[in-house]
């Protein structure tokens, strides 16, 4: 008997009918679904609730019931546990979930029958360092994103590879990203696409005020360090995935690698990757 994990997105599942519907489509195949406590609250399965540790902890798999965005947040939580996610896409692009709503019952079916196969998706390993403190163990699974604050000057960004110095870019921001996050925000600022099992990881400046800035594609094993030193304190925010920020400003070191933990994502359809970017990108 499985133990299913259930992570819905509340504004993207309205009433959470999906989620209700997946609920008793889990009960019927016998196995022990898991929803956040304050879930159960709103769907009436008080019995099913419990705390995301333990779900994350205890469950064979979990389903994201959402975007992109909601499975973002599934894998930075439950990287640590290694659990794979089935993610059901109820946003827009959908580059990360397997399946339409409209074909759920059927993603987990494969599931079930174990007609699934696994891709384990690299993410990223960020700390910051200021004049006195150090924050350690930010993942991400898109990106590590450094932005200026709105209505600020732009700011400049030492950009180093094994301690090696590469360029300094002045620039509205730098994305950092993993294969997974080059068809996100990277391919917006202008960053080259990568096939989601390169073990590669893009540096793209956002809005650099140079002719000749480029993106810069580094080997996975490649530690990656970023001093912004302004000559006044100009706030700027570091985020992972676009979802954990850190607001700053003055002197700040940030080193990048790739993590060891990774987001392992269940597929159930025999899409590959350039089938999905020109079925996603190409609209």
């Amino acid at each position: 008997m499985k133990k299913v994990g259930l992570i819905p997105n509340g504004e993207k599942d309205k009433s959470y009918t999906l989620t209700k519907r997946l609920l008793q489509y889990l009960l019927h195949k016998d196995c022990v679904p898991m929803i956040p406590e304050d879930v159960a609250e709103e769907t009436g399965y008080h019995s099913y609730g419990t705390t995301i540790e333990e779900l994350y902890h205890e469950t064979d798999f979990i389903i994201s019931l959402g975007g992109d965005g909601t499975l973002l947040g599934v894998g930075r939580g439950v990287a640590k546990f290694e659990k794979p996610i089935l993610g059901i896409n109820l946003g827009t692009l959908g580059f990360l979930t397997a399946e339409e709503k409209s074909n759920a019952e059927y993603a987990i079916d494969c599931v079930l029958e174990d007609a699934y196969i696994l891709e384990k998706r690299m993410m990223l390993d960020a700390s910051i360092e200021l004049d006195n403190a150090k924050k350690t163990g930010i993942l991400a699974l898109n990106d590590i994103c450094i932005s200026r604050g709105a209505m600020y000057k732009i700011l400049e960004y030492r950009i180093y590879v094994n301690d090696e110095y590469v360029d300094t870019l002045r620039a509205d921001g730098v994305i950092i990203c993993t294969p997974t996050g080059s068809t996100a925000y990277n391919l917006s600022a202008g960053g080259p696409v990568l096939k989601s099992d390169a073990k590669m990881i893009a540096i793209t400046p956002v809005a650099a005020h140079t002719l000749t800035s480029r993106s810069i594609v580094v080997s996975a094993d490649d530690k990656i360090a970023i001093e912004i030193n302004p000559k006044e304190d100009i706030p700027f925010t570091i985020s992972a995935d676009g979802q954990e920020n850190y607001d700053l400003e003055g002197k700040v070191l940030i080193t990048i690698e790739k993590s060891s933990f990774q987001t392992i994502i269940m597929k159930t359809n025999p899409q590959g990757f350039y089938e999905i970017l020109r079925r996603k990108l190409g609209r």
